[in-house]
């Protein structure tokens, strides 16, 4: 249940239902129910019922934005790390 957060490129993990927060190319890594986010270019990964989130960059719009990932749903997977391609989808890492 406890809370981390990294910095540019660096790693976060939490433990069940806790919340991993990693910057800029970061990895964030949360136990079940918990909630993993990843700045631009980085990796989240989270277990049983978490929540994946990653900051992606549209070309297109010129800004950046997030794409929220459920796992146990649209084929995400417990314990699987995970990174946004250039069109903002969810891939494995």
């Amino acid at each position: 249940s406890g809370t981390a957060t990294a910095g540019d490129s660096g790693t976060a993990t939490a433990g069940d239902s806790g919340t991993a927060t990693a910057g800029y190319s970061g990895t964030a890594t949360a136990g079940a129910f918990g909630t993993a986010t990843a700045g631009a270019f980085g990796t989240a990964t989270a277990g049983c019922s978490g929540t994946i989130v990653i900051e992606w960059y549209d070309r297109k719009a010129d800004r950046y934005r997030r794409t929220v990932g459920y796992v146990g749903e649209q084929g995400i997977e417990a314990n699987a790390a995970y990174r946004c391609d250039e069109a903002g989808k969810l891939v494995r890492a």
